[in-house]
């Protein structure tokens, strides 16, 4: 028997709603469906996740399904949702094309990293849109010396320093003044966050180059300590002379794809939306 699974925002109510109607539209269709928590893994093969939430419901189901290489179909309960395939509107619609086979997958590039620690790697992550590197507590610029291929390039002093996948590249990225790259890039985008010294513009690198971080905090000016934030959610409190390793992970999200929309299309009605939301 087709297996799907259905992750719902817990938070929102209409998320939960609808993942009965969903649930009970795709067992008419012949598939045997699990609603999970966001914590939860599947505990067999499964076809497809229907993740209901906003972009960062679905960024979090992406850690936990891209290691069983399951497609995902984001449903936007949240505010723009750049990540999300449809919304709640048009959503019975687009199940019906998953089930009928009418869709594609779309593959997008991770960031697997390691914070180095005297000789000893004290903290790994996975991230699907960005690591960000911030002041946070520390309340002071900082530098960040940037290498890549082990080759020493830039440095950058200020308030932090985005490393961001091109599906990452219109979110904190953006924000920031920072390039947006098509969701199939094979590039990876280094963007400053009001630098001191550093040229204004990010450096785009290619998607097979290593980048290491290296943090420099002046301890006699120490007040706090920098932060590393990975996907906007989780952070880790990094110290002077730790090394953060970043390269485009071995496995990529899956992301369904039901609209014939292209990226631009999408990405101009969401800023449309944003800036409308915001008059």
């Amino acid at each position: 028997m087709k297996k799907a699974i259905i992750i719902p925002n817990y938070l929102k109510e209409n998320s939960i709603d609808f993942s009965y109607v969903a649930k009970e539209l795709l067992i008419k269709n012949g598939y045997q469906v699990q609603v999970l928590d966001e914590k939860e893994l599947p505990k067999e093969k499964t076809e497809f996740a229907l993740v209901l939430g906003g972009d960062g419901t679905l960024l979090r189901a992406c850690k936990k399904l891209y290691t069983h290489d399951i497609p995902m179909l984001g449903i936007n309960y949240g505010n723009l949702g750049y990540l999300t395939g449809c919304n709640p509107e048009n959503a019975l619609e687009a199940i019906e094309k998953i089930v009928s086979g009418d869709f594609t997958i779309e593959e997008r590039a991770m960031l697997s990293g390691e914070v180095i620690r005297n000789g000893e790697n004290v903290y790994s992550f996975v991230a699907l849109n960005e690591c960000a590197f911030y002041r946070a507590s520390f309340l002071k610029a900082f530098t960040m010396e940037i290498y890549i291929n082990g080759v020493f390039t830039h440095n950058v002093v200020g308030d932090g320093l985005i490393v961001a996948t091109p599906t990452g590249s219109t979110s904190y990225n953006m924000s920031v003044g920072g390039p947006v790259l098509t969701p199939n890039a094979d590039n990876m985008v280094i963007t400053p966050v009001s630098p001191i010294y550093f040229p204004k513009s990010s450096l785009v690198t290619n998607g097979a180059d290593n980048i290491d971080i290296a943090i420099k905090v002046n301890s006699v000016t120490k007040i706090g300590t920098p932060s590393l934030q990975i996907d906007g959610d989780v952070a880790f409190e990094l110290q002077n002379g730790d090394t953060v390793k970043i390269r485009k992970h071995v496995k990529c999200a899956k992301i369904i794809k039901v609209s014939d929309r292209s990226f631009y299309q999408v990405l101009s009605q969401k800023l449309s939306k944003a800036t409308l939301d915001n008059v």
